[in-house]
Protein backbone atom coordinates (compact mmCIF):
# COMPACT_ATOMS: atom_id res chain seq x y z
CA UNK A 1 0.00 0.00 0.00
CA UNK A 2 0.94 3.63 -0.39
CA UNK A 3 0.48 5.44 2.93
CA UNK A 4 0.61 9.21 3.27
CA UNK A 5 1.32 11.11 6.50
CA UNK A 6 0.25 14.75 6.54
CA UNK A 7 1.66 17.09 9.21
CA UNK A 8 1.96 20.85 9.75
CA UNK A 9 5.73 20.73 10.41
CA UNK A 10 8.74 18.52 9.81
CA UNK A 11 9.63 18.13 13.47
CA UNK A 12 6.30 16.43 14.17
CA UNK A 13 7.12 13.71 11.65
CA UNK A 14 10.73 13.26 12.75
CA UNK A 15 10.35 13.58 16.51
CA UNK A 16 6.95 11.95 17.06
CA UNK A 17 6.30 9.56 14.17
CA UNK A 18 9.64 8.30 12.88
CA UNK A 19 9.04 4.83 14.36
CA UNK A 20 5.70 4.59 12.56
CA UNK A 21 7.35 5.65 9.29
CA UNK A 22 10.13 3.10 9.67
CA UNK A 23 7.63 0.39 10.55
CA UNK A 24 5.53 1.01 7.45
CA UNK A 25 8.64 0.92 5.26
CA UNK A 26 9.81 -2.30 6.90
CA UNK A 27 6.40 -3.84 6.12
CA UNK A 28 6.93 -3.03 2.43
CA UNK A 29 4.56 -0.06 2.20
CA UNK A 30 5.36 3.07 0.21
CA UNK A 31 5.44 6.12 2.48
CA UNK A 32 4.78 9.70 1.39
CA UNK A 33 5.28 12.56 3.85
CA UNK A 34 3.52 15.89 3.33
CA UNK A 35 4.82 18.79 5.43
CA UNK A 36 6.56 22.14 5.06
CA UNK A 37 10.28 21.78 4.48
CA UNK A 38 10.71 24.21 7.37
CA UNK A 39 13.78 22.63 8.92
CA UNK A 40 16.17 21.21 6.28
CA UNK A 41 18.43 19.74 8.99
CA UNK A 42 15.67 17.28 9.88
CA UNK A 43 15.84 15.77 6.40
CA UNK A 44 18.91 13.88 7.61
CA UNK A 45 16.71 11.96 10.06
CA UNK A 46 14.18 10.80 7.47
CA UNK A 47 14.67 7.35 5.93
CA UNK A 48 15.82 7.50 2.31
CA UNK A 49 12.86 5.44 1.09
CA UNK A 50 10.31 7.92 2.43
CA UNK A 51 9.21 10.52 -0.10
CA UNK A 52 8.79 14.10 1.11
CA UNK A 53 6.35 16.38 -0.68
CA UNK A 54 6.75 19.96 0.62
CA UNK A 55 3.66 22.04 1.25
CA UNK A 56 3.19 25.67 2.22
CA UNK A 57 1.11 26.31 5.35
CA UNK A 58 0.63 29.15 7.81
CA UNK A 59 -0.52 27.13 10.78
CA UNK A 60 -1.86 30.11 12.75
CA UNK A 61 -3.44 32.13 9.95
CA UNK A 62 -7.23 32.55 9.93
CA UNK A 63 -7.14 34.04 6.44
CA UNK A 64 -9.72 32.49 4.12
CA UNK A 65 -7.40 32.76 1.14
CA UNK A 66 -4.51 31.11 3.04
CA UNK A 67 -6.68 28.20 4.10
CA UNK A 68 -8.25 27.71 0.67
CA UNK A 69 -4.74 27.73 -0.80
CA UNK A 70 -3.66 25.04 1.66
CA UNK A 71 -6.73 22.93 0.88
CA UNK A 72 -6.01 23.18 -2.85
CA UNK A 73 -2.39 22.14 -2.29
CA UNK A 74 -3.43 19.07 -0.33
CA UNK A 75 -6.09 18.15 -2.89
CA UNK A 76 -3.58 18.35 -5.73
CA UNK A 77 -0.92 16.41 -3.81
CA UNK A 78 -3.34 13.65 -2.80
CA UNK A 79 -4.67 13.45 -6.36
CA UNK A 80 -1.17 13.19 -7.81
CA UNK A 81 0.19 10.72 -5.25
CA UNK A 82 -2.91 8.48 -5.16
CA UNK A 83 -2.27 7.09 -1.67
CA UNK A 84 -4.29 4.14 -0.45
CA UNK A 85 -4.63 5.67 3.00
CA UNK A 86 -3.87 8.97 4.74
CA UNK A 87 -3.00 9.85 8.34
CA UNK A 88 -3.47 13.53 9.25
CA UNK A 89 -1.86 15.18 12.28
CA UNK A 90 -2.46 18.59 13.97
CA UNK A 91 -5.36 20.98 13.41
CA UNK A 92 -5.05 22.29 9.85
CA UNK A 93 -3.90 18.98 8.32
CA UNK A 94 -6.76 17.30 10.18
CA UNK A 95 -9.34 19.77 8.90
CA UNK A 96 -8.21 20.30 5.33
CA UNK A 97 -6.52 16.93 4.88
CA UNK A 98 -9.72 15.11 5.83
CA UNK A 99 -11.79 17.27 3.48
CA UNK A 100 -9.37 16.79 0.57
CA UNK A 101 -9.24 13.04 1.19
CA UNK A 102 -13.04 12.82 1.28
CA UNK A 103 -13.35 14.71 -2.01
CA UNK A 104 -11.01 12.17 -3.60
CA UNK A 105 -12.57 9.14 -1.95
CA UNK A 106 -9.44 8.25 0.05
CA UNK A 107 -9.73 6.71 3.51
CA UNK A 108 -8.12 8.71 6.29
CA UNK A 109 -7.59 8.91 10.04
CA UNK A 110 -6.96 12.10 12.00
CA UNK A 111 -5.02 12.45 15.22
CA UNK A 112 -5.88 15.12 17.77
CA UNK A 113 -2.65 15.06 19.74
CA UNK A 114 -4.08 17.77 21.98
CA UNK A 115 -7.07 20.08 21.78
CA UNK A 116 -4.76 23.09 22.05
CA UNK A 117 -5.64 26.78 21.80
CA UNK A 118 -8.75 26.29 19.67
CA UNK A 119 -10.55 24.30 22.37
CA UNK A 120 -9.20 26.11 25.43
CA UNK A 121 -10.19 29.63 24.23
CA UNK A 122 -13.42 31.12 22.98
CA UNK A 123 -12.33 33.93 20.66
CA UNK A 124 -13.59 34.17 17.07
CA UNK A 125 -10.55 32.35 15.69
CA UNK A 126 -11.14 29.42 18.05
CA UNK A 127 -14.85 29.26 17.23
CA UNK A 128 -14.08 29.11 13.51
CA UNK A 129 -11.53 26.34 14.09
CA UNK A 130 -14.06 24.27 16.05
CA UNK A 131 -16.69 24.78 13.34
CA UNK A 132 -14.26 23.56 10.69
CA UNK A 133 -13.39 20.59 12.88
CA UNK A 134 -17.04 19.57 12.97
CA UNK A 135 -17.16 19.58 9.18
CA UNK A 136 -13.91 17.70 8.73
CA UNK A 137 -14.78 14.98 11.23
CA UNK A 138 -17.55 13.93 8.88
CA UNK A 139 -14.82 13.27 6.31
CA UNK A 140 -12.66 10.86 8.30
CA UNK A 141 -12.98 7.21 9.32
CA UNK A 142 -11.35 7.49 12.74
CA UNK A 143 -9.95 10.06 15.10
CA UNK A 144 -7.11 9.15 17.46
CA UNK A 145 -6.85 10.89 20.84
CA UNK A 146 -4.24 10.64 23.56
CA UNK A 147 -6.01 11.15 26.87
CA UNK A 148 -9.31 10.66 28.65
CA UNK A 149 -10.20 14.35 28.80
CA UNK A 150 -9.85 14.79 25.04
CA UNK A 151 -11.83 11.60 24.50
CA UNK A 152 -14.69 12.92 26.63
CA UNK A 153 -14.56 16.40 25.06
CA UNK A 154 -14.94 15.00 21.56
CA UNK A 155 -17.91 12.89 22.66
CA UNK A 156 -19.57 15.75 24.54
CA UNK A 157 -19.14 18.14 21.61
CA UNK A 158 -20.49 15.48 19.23
CA UNK A 159 -17.55 15.84 16.85
CA UNK A 160 -17.63 12.19 15.83
CA UNK A 161 -19.41 8.98 16.84
CA UNK A 162 -17.96 7.12 19.81
CA UNK A 163 -17.17 3.96 17.84
CA UNK A 164 -14.92 5.97 15.53
CA UNK A 165 -12.71 7.32 18.32
CA UNK A 166 -9.45 5.51 19.06
CA UNK A 167 -7.97 6.33 22.46
CA UNK A 168 -4.23 5.66 22.55
CA UNK A 169 -3.89 5.24 26.30
CA UNK A 170 -0.09 5.32 26.16
CA UNK A 171 -0.01 8.38 23.96
CA UNK A 172 2.01 8.18 20.75
CA UNK A 173 4.46 5.93 22.52
CA UNK A 174 8.21 5.90 22.99
CA UNK A 175 10.82 3.61 21.49
CA UNK A 176 12.52 2.54 24.71
CA UNK A 177 15.55 1.35 22.74
CA UNK A 178 16.04 4.81 21.23
CA UNK A 179 15.58 6.44 24.66
CA UNK A 180 17.71 4.28 26.97
CA UNK A 181 17.98 4.46 30.74
CA UNK A 182 20.73 6.76 32.08
CA UNK A 183 22.23 6.82 35.55
CA UNK A 184 20.87 10.04 37.04
CA UNK A 185 23.16 10.09 40.10
CA UNK A 186 24.57 13.53 40.93
CA UNK A 187 25.32 15.70 43.93
CA UNK A 188 23.52 18.59 42.19
CA UNK A 189 19.97 18.77 40.92
CA UNK A 190 18.96 20.38 37.63
CA UNK A 191 15.31 21.09 36.99
CA UNK A 192 14.73 21.25 33.25
CA UNK A 193 11.72 22.78 31.54
CA UNK A 194 11.13 21.45 28.00
CA UNK A 195 8.41 23.03 25.87
CA UNK A 196 7.50 25.72 23.41
CA UNK A 197 7.83 29.01 25.23
CA UNK A 198 4.18 29.85 25.69
CA UNK A 199 2.44 30.76 28.96
CA UNK A 200 0.20 27.68 29.05
CA UNK A 201 3.19 25.35 29.18
CA UNK A 202 3.98 26.81 32.60
CA UNK A 203 7.08 28.82 31.72
CA UNK A 204 6.31 31.67 34.13
CA UNK A 205 5.47 29.28 36.96
CA UNK A 206 8.79 27.51 36.34
CA UNK A 207 10.70 30.80 36.48
CA UNK A 208 8.78 31.89 39.58
CA UNK A 209 9.66 28.64 41.33
CA UNK A 210 13.30 28.95 40.30
CA UNK A 211 13.44 32.40 41.85
CA UNK A 212 12.13 31.11 45.19
CA UNK A 213 14.09 27.85 45.34
CA UNK A 214 17.40 29.55 44.61
CA UNK A 215 16.98 31.59 47.76
CA UNK A 216 17.22 28.38 49.81
CA UNK A 217 19.54 26.06 47.87
CA UNK A 218 22.87 26.67 46.18
CA UNK A 219 23.48 23.35 44.40
CA UNK A 220 20.45 23.62 42.12
CA UNK A 221 20.07 24.67 38.49
CA UNK A 222 17.08 25.62 36.35
CA UNK A 223 17.38 25.04 32.62
CA UNK A 224 14.91 25.96 29.88
CA UNK A 225 14.86 24.02 26.61
CA UNK A 226 12.53 25.04 23.80
CA UNK A 227 11.93 27.47 21.01
CA UNK A 228 10.15 30.79 20.95
CA UNK A 229 6.79 30.63 19.19
CA UNK A 230 6.22 34.13 17.82
CA UNK A 231 3.03 33.09 16.01
CA UNK A 232 1.29 31.92 19.16
CA UNK A 233 -1.07 34.42 20.84
CA UNK A 234 0.54 35.96 23.94
CA UNK A 235 3.71 33.89 23.50
CA UNK A 236 6.69 34.36 25.81
CA UNK A 237 8.94 36.98 24.22
CA UNK A 238 12.67 36.85 23.66
CA UNK A 239 13.04 39.92 25.85
CA UNK A 240 11.29 38.20 28.76
CA UNK A 241 13.54 35.15 28.50
CA UNK A 242 16.65 37.32 28.28
CA UNK A 243 15.59 39.21 31.39
CA UNK A 244 14.99 35.97 33.32
CA UNK A 245 18.47 34.82 32.33
CA UNK A 246 19.97 38.18 33.30
CA UNK A 247 18.31 37.97 36.72
CA UNK A 248 19.98 34.60 37.24
CA UNK A 249 16.74 32.63 37.58
CA UNK A 250 17.31 30.30 34.63
CA UNK A 251 19.76 29.21 31.97
CA UNK A 252 18.24 29.19 28.48
CA UNK A 253 19.67 26.35 26.38
CA UNK A 254 17.63 26.88 23.21
CA UNK A 255 16.59 23.85 21.15
CA UNK A 256 18.20 20.47 20.49
CA UNK A 257 17.93 18.24 17.44
CA UNK A 258 18.90 15.30 19.66
CA UNK A 259 17.11 15.41 23.00
CA UNK A 260 19.31 12.65 24.40
CA UNK A 261 21.85 15.43 24.94
CA UNK A 262 19.44 16.69 27.60
CA UNK A 263 18.04 13.43 28.97
CA UNK A 264 21.49 11.89 29.43
CA UNK A 265 22.64 14.59 31.85
CA UNK A 266 22.93 13.35 35.46
CA UNK A 267 20.90 15.00 38.18
CA UNK A 268 18.16 16.08 35.77
CA UNK A 269 14.52 16.32 36.81
CA UNK A 270 12.16 17.13 33.95
CA UNK A 271 9.83 19.82 35.24
CA UNK A 272 6.91 20.90 33.06
CA UNK A 273 4.15 22.71 35.01
CA UNK A 274 1.86 22.83 31.99
CA UNK A 275 -1.79 23.81 31.98
CA UNK A 276 -2.00 23.59 28.18
CA UNK A 277 -4.59 21.29 26.60
CA UNK A 278 -2.09 18.47 26.11
CA UNK A 279 -2.53 15.17 24.31
CA UNK A 280 0.07 13.19 26.19
CA UNK A 281 3.22 15.21 26.67
CA UNK A 282 6.02 13.78 24.52
CA UNK A 283 8.93 15.19 26.51
CA UNK A 284 7.60 13.66 29.72
CA UNK A 285 7.27 10.23 28.11
CA UNK A 286 10.79 10.39 26.66
CA UNK A 287 12.14 11.53 30.00
CA UNK A 288 10.50 8.60 31.75
CA UNK A 289 12.11 6.21 29.32
CA UNK A 290 15.53 7.71 30.07
CA UNK A 291 14.97 7.35 33.79
CA UNK A 292 14.36 10.98 34.67
CA UNK A 293 12.17 11.87 37.64
CA UNK A 294 9.17 13.99 36.63
CA UNK A 295 7.50 17.03 38.16
CA UNK A 296 4.36 18.08 36.33
CA UNK A 297 0.77 19.14 36.87
CA UNK A 298 -2.45 17.28 37.55
CA UNK A 299 -3.91 18.04 34.11
CA UNK A 300 -4.72 15.29 31.62
CA UNK A 301 -1.83 14.72 29.24
CA UNK A 302 0.74 15.31 31.95
CA UNK A 303 -0.40 13.45 35.08
CA UNK A 304 -0.32 10.11 33.23
CA UNK A 305 3.49 10.23 33.31
CA UNK A 306 3.75 10.38 37.11
CA UNK A 307 2.80 8.13 39.98
CA UNK A 308 2.91 10.80 42.67
CA UNK A 309 5.72 10.22 45.12
CA UNK A 310 6.99 7.20 43.17
CA UNK A 311 8.70 8.52 40.03
CA UNK A 312 8.13 12.20 40.71
CA UNK A 313 5.56 14.66 41.97
CA UNK A 314 2.28 16.06 40.72
CA UNK A 315 1.61 19.76 41.38
CA UNK A 316 -1.35 22.09 41.05
CA UNK A 317 -1.63 23.97 37.74
CA UNK A 318 -0.73 27.68 37.81
CA UNK A 319 0.64 27.37 41.35
CA UNK A 320 4.17 28.54 42.07
CA UNK A 321 3.95 27.51 45.77
CA UNK A 322 2.91 23.98 44.81
CA UNK A 323 5.80 23.76 42.36
CA UNK A 324 8.28 25.13 44.89
CA UNK A 325 7.11 22.53 47.41
CA UNK A 326 7.60 19.65 44.95
CA UNK A 327 11.04 20.85 43.90
CA UNK A 328 12.06 21.24 47.54
CA UNK A 329 10.80 17.76 48.38
CA UNK A 330 12.90 16.30 45.58
CA UNK A 331 16.05 18.18 46.61
CA UNK A 332 15.70 16.86 50.15
CA UNK A 333 15.41 13.21 49.10
CA UNK A 334 18.30 10.88 49.84
CA UNK A 335 20.50 9.73 46.93
CA UNK A 336 18.91 6.28 47.21
CA UNK A 337 15.38 7.73 46.98
CA UNK A 338 16.34 9.80 43.94
CA UNK A 339 17.83 6.73 42.26
CA UNK A 340 14.65 4.74 42.92
CA UNK A 341 12.57 7.49 41.29
CA UNK A 342 14.70 7.15 38.17
CA UNK A 343 14.17 3.40 38.10
CA UNK A 344 10.42 3.83 38.55
CA UNK A 345 10.23 6.28 35.64
CA UNK A 346 11.81 3.71 33.34
CA UNK A 347 9.42 1.01 34.57
CA UNK A 348 6.48 3.28 33.81
CA UNK A 349 7.75 3.94 30.28
CA UNK A 350 8.15 0.23 29.61
CA UNK A 351 4.70 -0.68 30.90
CA UNK A 352 2.63 2.25 29.63
CA UNK A 353 4.35 4.05 26.72
CA UNK A 354 5.79 1.25 24.57
CA UNK A 355 5.75 2.29 20.88
CA UNK A 356 4.88 -1.27 19.84
CA UNK A 357 1.37 -0.82 21.27
CA UNK A 358 0.87 2.24 19.05
CA UNK A 359 2.25 0.50 15.97
CA UNK A 360 -0.32 -2.27 16.49
CA UNK A 361 -3.13 0.32 16.30
CA UNK A 362 -1.80 1.72 13.01
CA UNK A 363 -1.56 -1.81 11.63
CA UNK A 364 -5.18 -2.47 12.60
CA UNK A 365 -6.32 0.68 10.78
CA UNK A 366 -4.43 -0.32 7.64
CA UNK A 367 -5.82 -3.85 7.85
CA UNK A 368 -9.36 -2.46 8.00
CA UNK A 369 -8.60 -0.19 5.03
CA UNK A 370 -7.50 -3.19 2.97
CA UNK A 371 -10.82 -4.92 3.65
CA UNK A 372 -12.92 -1.95 2.60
Amino acid sequence: MKILLNNNNMSGLVNFRIDIINHFLARGHEVVLVAPNDNPELLNFLPAKAKLVPVSINRTSASISDNISYLKQLYNIFKAEKPDYIFNFTIKPNVFGAIAAKLLGIGNTCMMAGLGYSFSHNDLKSKIARFLYRISMKCTQYIMVLNESNYNTIINKHLIKKDRIIWLQGGEGVNNKSYPFYDNSSSDSTFTFIARLIPEKGYREFVGAAKEVKKKFSNVNFHVVGGLDTNYPNAITKAEVENDVKQGYIEYLGTFSNMLEVYSRPGTVITIPSYYSEGLNRSLMEACSCGKPIITTSIFGCKETVVDGVNGFIVEPKSVPSLVDAITRYIELSPEQKKQMSIESRKLAESRFDIQKVIAVYDDIIAQAKKS
